[in-house]
């Protein structure tokens, strides 16, 4: 049995700068000469990750022909289709049930985010049963929402709203196998509206991992025009 196990979630629309690449999932658009996501997939090798669940829905085929060129040498990759979208949660959730993986911890992922410096070989959840959220320190965090943390423990997440510096999510998790391997219902879920405040509400516990290291969001066309210069 596998340890840990990434899955990413690149179905999504990217509807804000959808104008920029319209024939393009967002996970596919190219930066400084590769598909944003093929940047991912190198980082997830550096740190020894041989197997990796994909999970795409809008233009899926476009997907897979443009990232499998860039997947690096040695690494498996597991393509799983979402027929209709399911958010995050409902996503993370279909996505587990079709890959016919039993990982101790999934290591989910968004397929439209990047966080730098070494956290793949560093973030680890501390136990079999637990779960970790990776977090990142901005000077600013009205466009992300704020994370509520309670003694290394995630409480909830607060509304994108406010300003000031605060800890954000960076869109990195590492869950528990149990904890998703459900029937997929086919309702659209969240995985920070839905799933991780029904877990909390029952006891189970999130532990927060702080790192310090370059973030890059390309879900909106500002942060996008950013990426070349972040890469390079």
């Amino acid at each position: 049995m596998d340890r840990i196990i990434p899955l990413i979630l690149a179905g999504g629309r990217g509807t804000r700068i959808a104008g920029i690449y319209p024939d393009l999932p967002k996970p596919a658009i190219p930066v400084c000469g590769k598909p944003f996501l093929a940047w991912i997939l190198n980082q997830l090798s550096k740190a020894d990750f041989t197997k990796v669940v994909i999970s795409g829905g809008h233009l899926f085929a476009v997907l897979k022909e443009k990232i499998s060129p860039h997947i690096p040498d040695g690494m498996e990759v597991i393509w799983v289709q979402e027929k209709t979208p399911l958010g995050t949660g409902g996503g993370v959730i279909y996505a587990v049930a079709h890959s016919g993986l039993h990982p101790k911890h999934w290591l989910v992922m968004n397929g439209d985010s990047y966080l730098g410096g070494g956290w793949a070989s560093r973030a680890r959840p501390r136990g079999h049963g637990d779960a970790c959220l990776v977090a990142r320190k901005v000077e600013e965090v009205g466009r992300f929402g704020r994370l509520e943390v309670v003694e290394g423990a995630l409480r909830k997440f607060q509304e994108k709203q406010g300003s000031g510096s605060g800890l954000i999510n960076a869109g990195i998790y590492f869950f528990p196998h149990v904890w998703l391997n459900k029937e997929v219902s086919g309702q659209p879920k969240s995985v920070e509206t839905d799933l991780i405040p029904g877990w909390i509400a029952s006891g189970k516990k999130i532990h927060v991992t702080v790192m310090d290291t370059p973030f890059l969001d390309i879900g909106i066309p500002d942060d996008f025009q950013k990426a070349e210069s972040f890469f390079r």
